[in-house]
């Protein structure tokens, strides 16, 4: 405290000395030399720093940290104006118009506040480490707000630092001599610098373990979360010292390479650091080293797991294959009737089964709990069946389709409004090929809430046709030519017998039902057949096929006079 008075009486002495009145002739030469007004206001600055640190010494309690923040504050402005001087010296050095005395007055007022900085640096270190003794008591809620206060600390301590690395350049300028402070510097330079660099890749290495552990202890996060917070802070504050020290120490020559890359790797932001060739050449190095200690270590397991999981897929492929070919069997030797689809259906998944069974071996090998993945398919299946309730509805009416076989694979059906061939039936919809070689995929619900007119489900078709004669052709004439015609069509099955019959006088013609029986897939050839027949051997014996006509009379009736 003795030697801060001394420091604060030669401050007020020295103001007393600059401040006198100068004369006219000085107040012309200030308009073309800044020095005068520089020196004015230098007095001004250090005689209310003297006054300040007078009062701070007396203070106590709250009025001690008030008088320390105005301290801060004047010898922050105390220090930019030490530049603006220095900066003038140097300008009136290279003009030839440099003042001994200015000169002089701004060596002692560098070498007084390099003493100040580095006194006032001392205390905010010793807060920060009375802050860091703290830190295992503090509770997790408060962590948080101590790392914002050692943040603080922290810049506050690199301001000054940065200040006196300042004052150094300054005093190589002007001729001060700080004796063995500025290697002392250097050394805090890189002390500081080292001490921050462990403590971000200690942080680091924390923080990664606190998110492992929040992923494991899932609700019960919330004190590990705080810790998490405080970590965050924590890398925040020390990776921008680190920032700050490394720039100081490129103003010093000294080597800052491992810094920066350091700095690229916890930030993850590529700034004009990545820039440096030293510091792409280490990262580069560095993630090369990662990554061959990573192959060299795990690829003997990496190779194991390999050949196991191809050798599970390919006993599996080979399981599949013979459970496609032994479910088909045991369809086929049933004496139970299926459905081709059903035999399609209960062969694929089969199959699937097997693959499925080789998806969960193969992350059994991959080292993946499978158990905690079923749970959660059970919830996936569930918040799904909402969210597909059009799927769920036709994978519905697919099992019904397999189940009630209305229709099978080849059939000719009417459904939803389509008529075709059926391709295939999957669990969710049924591809129909028409007639006119279109592909149609109708969604099973459509299909099995629609009417399912199955074409070919019998083995036999009644093949529908009806003939018209004039009223004055013979009807039993007709109606030999058209049994006779059916008696001799080698498609036409004797059994179910056809039928010919007179069904009912029309307005122009007496018409005939033939309904001759055939094979279903003999349908087509049958009707086109009897129907050309017919109409041939109507011709042949004068039997006429009337054209629809309609008889119209007209009456003609007098005009009677006078109407």
């Amino acid at each position: 405290m003795t030697k801060l008075r001394t420091i604060a009486a030669l401050l007020v002495a020295a103001t007393v000395f600059v401040a006198q009145p100068v004369s006219a002739a000085a107040q012309d030469a200030a308009a073309t030399d800044p020095m005068p007004e520089l020196l004015t206001r230098l007095g001004e600055i250090e005689a209310r720093i003297g006054y300040l640190q007078i009062r701070f010494e007396d203070a106590v309690g709250e009025d001690e940290e008030l008088f320390a923040d105005q301290l801060a504050r004047r010898w922050r402005e105390h220090h930019t104006l030490l530049g603006d001087m220095v900066t003038a010296t140097q300008s009136a050095r290279e003009a030839g118009t440099e003042k001994p005395d200015a000169t002089a007055r701004i060596r002692v007022a560098v070498e007084r506040e390099f003493g100040f900085i580095r006194q006032y640096a001392e205390r905010v270190q010793e807060r920060i480490l009375a802050l860091r003794v703290a830190r295992p008591d503090t509770p997790p809620e408060d962590l948080f707000a101590l790392e914002i206060q050692l943040t603080e600390l922290n810049k506050d301590l690199d301001e000054l630092i940065a200040a006196l690395t300042d004052d150094i350049e300054h005093a190589e300028v002007v001729g001060a001599d700080l004796g063995p402070e500025v290697a002392l510097l250097d050394h805090r330079l890189e002390d500081r610098a080292a001490t921050i660099a462990a403590r971000i890749e200690l942080t680091l290495d924390q923080r990664a373990a606190l998110r492992d552990r929040i992923r494991k202890a899932g609700a019960d996060s919330v004190a590990i979360q705080r810790e998490l917070d405080a970590l965050v802070e924590k890398l925040y504050g020390t990776t921008t010292s680190l920032e700050t020290m490394t720039a100081l120490m490129a103003r010093r020559d000294l080597p800052t390479t491992d810094y920066r890359r350091l700095l690229v790797e916890a930030t993850g932001n590529l700034d004009v650091n990545i820039l440096d060739v030293e510091v792409v050449g280490g990262l580069v190095g560095d993630r090369w080293r990662t990554v061959r200690d990573w192959f060299k270590n795990r690829t003997p397991g990496i190779l194991v797991k390999l050949a196991t999981i191809l050798f599970v897929i390919f006993v599996f492929g080979i399981l599949a294959r013979v459970t496609r070919k032994v479910v088909g069997k045991a369809i086929a030797a049933a004496k139970v009737e299926s459905s081709e689809l059903l035999r399609r259906l209960l062969v694929g998944m089969a199959s699937k089964l097997m693959w499925l069974i080789a998806f969960l071996v193969v992350l059994s090998v991959l080292g993946i709990d499978v158990g905690p993945m079923l749970a959660g398919l059970g919830i996936a299946g569930f918040v799904l069946g909402f969210a597909l309730q059009d799927t769920l509805s036709n994978f519905a009416a697919g099992l019904m389709i397999m189940a009630y076989q209305p229709f099978d694979v080849g059939d000719v059906v009417s459904a939803a409004g389509v008529k075709g061939k059926v391709d295939s039936v999957s669990l969710v919809s049924t591809v129909i090929t028409t007639f006119d070689n279109q592909i149609l995929i109708l969604p099973n619900n459509k299909v099995w809430g629609d009417v399912i007119n199955n074409v070919t489900a019998q083995a036999t078709r009644r093949v529908d046709l009806v003939f018209g004669i004039g009223y004055e052709d013979d009807a039993a004439k007709a109606q030999g030519i058209m049994e006779d015609v059916l008696r001799n069509h080698e498609l036409v099955l004797d059994e179910p017998e056809s039928v010919v019959r007179l069904h009912e006088l029309g307005d122009s013609s007496v018409n005939f039902i033939c309904r001759p029986w055939c094979l279903t897939a003999d349908y087509w050839d049958v009707y086109w057949d009897v129907t050309q027949t017919v109409k041939q051997r109507f011709d042949a014996e004068g039997i006429s096929i009337p054209f629809p006509q309609r008889d119209v009379h007209i009456y003609q009736q007098s005009e009677v006079e006078g109407e």
